[in-house]
């Protein structure tokens, strides 16, 4: 991969990880139901799924996922329904104020669904299967290059994951009372029925 190539696939790069994607709102949803640092804890999980993902595409797994389209589809509603859950649970949940929130939900359930969104996020493999392979020099090692935008990628990531935790928790406490409280859990829930559609919508 040539200097060239890799400025103008960072830019590119950081428009993706920032993107309010599935995984930076549940990152925002956690920040607002505990606090920025096991939010952004939690968000690492997602992490080692990336890291498998480019590891197959390195290996060339794309071609196996091109030639699998039903099995592309099952993971597509997968993915969509397991957020339109999540947006049913927050539109149903009961609201209490922040500091009675604190420590509900375990460090552990925060961590698994990050790793279970990013694994079932159609566009996430996208990003893998589709975007990374225009900025590989097939007369070069693809392994190196892969590594290259694989690394910047993730360093972007661990950033976007800090921001979206602590957008969550500033906004946990501009809205810090029960009818305030009631709002986040609402939008929330708009939030990610909005993200689930967007995956099922090709």
């Amino acid at each position: 991969m040539s200097q060239t190539a890799w400025w103008i696939f960072l830019p590119a790069c950081i428009g993706m990880n920032f993107f309010p994607g599935p995984n930076n709102l549940v990152a925002l949803v956690h920040g607002t139901e505990s606090n920025a640092l096991r939010a952004s804890l939690a968000g690492l999980a997602r992490l080692p799924v990336m890291i498998v993902m480019l590891v197959l595409l390195a290996v060339g797994l794309e071609v196996l996922l091109a030639a699998s389209a039903e099995a592309f589809q099952w993971i597509r509603g997968i993915g969509a329904a397991y957020l339109l859950w999540m947006a049913y649970r927050a539109f149903t949940a009961k609201v209490r104020l922040r500091h009675d929130r604190d420590g509900a939900k375990s460090l552990w359930k925060m961590a698994r669904t990050e790793a279970l969104i990013a694994g079932t996020n159609p566009k996430l493999i996208l990003i893998f299967y589709a975007f990374f392979p225009q900025f590989v020099n097939p007369d070069q090692p693809v392994v190196p290059q892969i590594s290259v935008m694989g690394g910047t990628f993730l360093l972007i990531e661990i950033a976007a994951i800090a921001l979206y935790a602590y957008g969550g928790q500033w906004l946990a406490r501009l809205l810090s009372d029960e009818g305030g409280a009631r709002w986040v859990s609402r939008l929330t829930g708009i939030a990610l029925a909005s993200a689930a559609c967007l995956i099922i919508l090709p």
